[in-house]
């Protein structure tokens, strides 16, 4: 049966490869080179394992071709992700993705990013985010006009560094998030030993498995990600992640309960950290009115932690963590924000908020005005690259 299916269906498959090959287009802006050639790459690396699937014999027993049969659905798969991400984003491109392309490409060499700057694209159904094996970040279709969550593109950038290996660069950002990642079980292995000695309740050792669980396999690159941002950005990542909370966000102390699925950690504990970082860039001023702030948001909801709170997010694991994503982020050799950088979109993107909070009545007029000033010279940055 497989040997006939795959007879008339590889075929099929193979040419829906090359067709999606021949709709990349070949004028596009050279910030979208990375993504053309990955695309290209991984599209001639499923066609070739399709091709190599079209050999199958019948004479093979059932568990051969079971392993046939899942190497098929891999490829598909593999296929599906390049046609709904990349070739969508190569074949709908448009002067908002290239503007998007441009601001981040000149946030890249102003921070002194030390990877291959991602492409965005403006096709985000679901706010920001990165697809780190096609380098390619999502935002909202609209952000490229607005100012105050343009910071959370800095939180992107954090996840490729997470994810690349021998980059001497980041060997010692990668030291330290393992570094965390033990910080995390031997924490945890501690909660477990406590319960035992005093004979605490299954179903509390069982929260604490899944707190670990959820730190090591989430939880701890999203903390590293946001201390990037922190680091490299300064208060605006601050005042960005209190805006998205306000529109956005559930309750700022919820811990997972093993039926919904928490894939980012409490916005309160990311506020904890995030504050911790700026205090130690030098930033105790504006830490003082961002916990201000972040209090006064907190107190118009009804969001109060639960007892079980200070174990799953404990300062002393938040701090350390805060610690060690400090260290390895400057030893990427990054610009790090001081109070003192003057960086143009450094300047543009705390100056928002700045302006935002002294005169909120009037802050969409001087958005507007400054959305084209931010842009510009982007512009003139990448032309000269």
């Amino acid at each position: 049966m497989l040997g006939d299916y795959f007879q008339g269906t590889l075929p099929q498959t193979i040419e829906r490869a090359r067709i999606l090959k021949g709709k990349i287009s070949r004028k596009l802006p050279r910030d979208y080179d990375a993504l053309v050639r990955t695309s290209e790459t991984e599209l001639d690396s499923i066609i070739t394992r399709l091709r190599s699937l079209q050999k199958v014999s019948e004479s093979v027993g059932p568990a051969v071709h079971r392993a046939l049969l899942r190497q098929f659905k891999r490829a598909v798969a593999d296929l599906d992700h390049i046609e709904t991400r990349a070739i969508t984003v190569l074949d709908r491109a448009h002067k908002d993705d290239h503007r998007a392309n441009r601001l981040l490409y000149a946030i890249c060499q102003e921070i002194n990013y030390p990877a291959l700057t991602p492409t965005v694209t403006t096709l985000s159904t679901a706010y920001f985010y990165i697809d780190t094996k096609l380098n390619l970040m999502f935002i909202p279709p609209a952000e490229g006009s607005f100012l105050l969550h343009l910071p959370d593109m800095y939180h992107e950038l954090g996840h490729p560094l997470l994810t690349q290996k021998d980059h001497p660069l980041l060997d010692n950002l990668r030291k330290q998030y393992l570094m965390s990642m033990t910080r995390v079980h031997d924490y945890f292995a501690r909660q477990r030993e406590v319960e035992t000695a005093r004979r605490g309740p299954r179903a509390f050792k069982d929260q604490i498995d899944l707190w670990e669980l959820l730190w090591s396999k989430y939880w701890l690159e999203e903390f590293y990600c946001d201390l990037f941002a922190a680091s490299t950005l300064g208060p605006a990542f601050a005042w960005s992640h209190l805006h998205l909370y306000l529109k956005m966000g559930g309750n700022a102390f919820a811990i997972p309960d093993g039926i919904s699925y928490i894939s980012h950690p409490a916005d309160d504990a990311r506020m904890r950290a995030i504050l911790e970082a700026l205090g130690r860039s030098g930033f105790s001023k504006d830490t003082i009115e961002i916990t201000g702030r972040w209090r006064e948001a907190l107190a118009l909801t009804t969001d109060s932690p639960e007892p079980e709170y200070v174990h799953c997010y404990p300062e002393e694991l938040l701090s350390a963590v805060v610690e060690d994503a400090v260290k390895g982020v400057t030893e990427t050799e990054c610009r790090l924000a001081r109070p003192e950088t003057s960086d143009p979109i450094h300047l543009m993107l705390n100056g928002a908020w700045r302006n935002f909070w002294s005169d909120p009545a009037s802050y969409h007029r001087w958005e507007a005005e400054a959305v084209q000033e931010l842009f510009s010279p982007c512009g003139e940055t990448a032309a000269k690259a």
